[in-house]
């Protein structure tokens, strides 16, 4: 599987999708810092904090569209059957491709990170969050790349040609952050409600009483855990514990979803990637 990596690598250096995405991603962090400057001339400054991490809504889009052209052109110039015939085992080019697939994505994250905190925190100043809650975010990002490249890589390795293939991860992205959408609503919704009344004395009471609108517990459990389950899911859930200003813990997620919700990307990946890899020894290569 070296051997595979390697190749993959020597092609990464000469391929014109890697390096747009790469100019794209300059273009991308250049655009939020500027935007977040523009913003920050008022009284309230916003933190570095969110700004580090608001690539992860443009991730899935870049890896969809990398691994998808990298890979499928193995099929369109007959790369991939030629691999076989040398004698390289489906397994390792399948893991290989994977691995490509995560590898580019970690790098295109690290490079928009480094370009905004190299520039961000000397106008913005330092986070706010503390370094074990940032630390827990970023773990959380890495698992989110990860099954991003498992899900692309099974569709691709699967689908012999590239325009499917390219359109059915493109599609798939754009699905995932709809139900997310969709099912935020559900595993957000609380209890309870909080009212505010004040006594003759001038103090403040707080009454909780039950929302209207709460959909019950097994409902928002599943929603919970489905959305969980979607990388898109875990990007909105994540987002929503860094504010803008200042850094604070919103209710969609307690800090021990934040350490542990990873876990659920682990179990996906392992899935996908199982599934992938027992089809693509099955598939007919033509």
């Amino acid at each position: 599987m070296n051997k595979l990596l390697r190749t993959n690598f020597f092609r990464l250096i000469k391929n014109k999708i890697f390096w747009g995405i790469i100019v794209i991603t300059l273009g991308i962090a250049s655009v939020l810092l500027f935007n977040t400057i523009i913003n920050n001339q008022g009284e309230t400054k916003e933190s570095i904090d969110r700004l580090l991490v608001m690539y992860m809504y443009f991730i899935g889009i870049a890896m969809a569209i990398f691994t998808s052209l990298f890979i499928g052109t193995e099929y369109s110039d007959g790369v991939l059957r030629n691999k076989i015939v040398i004698g390289h085992s489906r397994k390792h080019i399948y893991l290989a491709d994977l691995i490509t697939s995560i590898i580019v994505g970690l790098c295109i994250q690290l490079i928009y990170m480094l370009i905004v905190a190299v520039i961000g925190i000397p106008i913005f100043g330092t986070l706010q969050m503390t370094i074990e809650k940032f630390l827990f975010v970023i773990i959380d990002i890495v698992f989110i790349i990860i099954t991003y490249a498992s899900i692309f890589t099974c569709i691709t390795l699967l689908c012999s040609d590239i325009t499917v293939s390219t359109v059915s991860c493109m599609i798939l992205v754009l699905i995932m952050f709809i139900a997310s959408m969709a099912l935020s609503s559900t595993a957000n919704t609380m209890k309870y409600r909080e009212t505010y009344i004040q006594t003759e004395n001038g103090e403040i009471e707080v009454h909780q009483k039950l929302n209207p609108d709460y959909p019950g517990d097994l409902k928002k459990n599943v929603a919970k855990t489905i959305l969980y389950c979607l990388p898109t899911g875990q990007t909105s859930q994540i987002m929503s514990q860094v504010s803008k200003k200042p850094f604070q813990i919103t209710n969609y997620m307690s800090d021990d979803e934040l350490k542990t919700v990873f876990l659920y990307s682990v179990g996906v990946t392992i899935v996908i990637t199982g599934v992938g890899m027992y089809c693509f020894k099955r598939k007919d290569l033509k």
